[in-house]
């Protein structure tokens, strides 16, 4: 399924294209197409501390599977949905691009840092951190294996549920 080229590398220019297309994606509700760039075992991971290095034993705000993200996503769709009545709008701002090398597994391994704005029932909330994307080139183009989510407040008191994703 990876089928990755070892002579493929990709420039900071189109990662940046890549991410920027990613949040287009969420701040449009276009799920579909956000869903479209991860792998079939993508993950996405927003860790409760700094330090954590495992989502399968360490507490998350949000860990969730290809399928789990699936089916996140038609809950945020779906006009019966109680906690997106009205809906959450959002805009996202990503800087600070740049490529960390490759990991053991032939991912490219990209660091970014985001701001994002949410705003729903006249309350703006605000959210800002680093990204870290697991980047791999398929047949189909470049692919999340990865993404990880550190919020710069992720140690303190949170008090709304995260129901979309960042």
């Amino acid at each position: 399924m990876l089928n990755i080229s070892q002579e493929f590398v990709l420039s900071r220019s189109e990662i940046e294209d890549f991410l920027f297309r990613q949040a287009e994606y969420i701040d449009n509700r276009d799920y579909e197409s956000w869903l479209s760039l991860f792998t079939q075992d993508g993950t996405y991971w927003i860790p409760a501390r700094p330090e954590d290095t495992d989502p399968e034993t360490q507490l998350s705000f949000m860990y969730d599977d290809l399928p789990t993200m699936v089916a996140r996503c038609e809950r945020l769709l779906a006009f019966g949905t109680a906690g997106q009545q009205p809906i959450t709008r959002s805009s996202h701002l990503i800087s600070n691009v740049y490529l960390g090398g490759t990991d053991g597994n032939g991912s490219f391994v990209t660091h970014s840092r985001f701001h994002v704005t949410q705003f729903r029932r006249d309350v703006l909330k605000t959210y800002s951190g680093a990204y870290t994307h697991h980047l791999v080139v398929t047949n189909e183009g470049v692919k999340i294996h990865k993404q990880r989510v550190d919020l710069i407040d992720c140690d303190g008191v949170q008090d709304t549920i995260l129901q979309i994703y960042l």
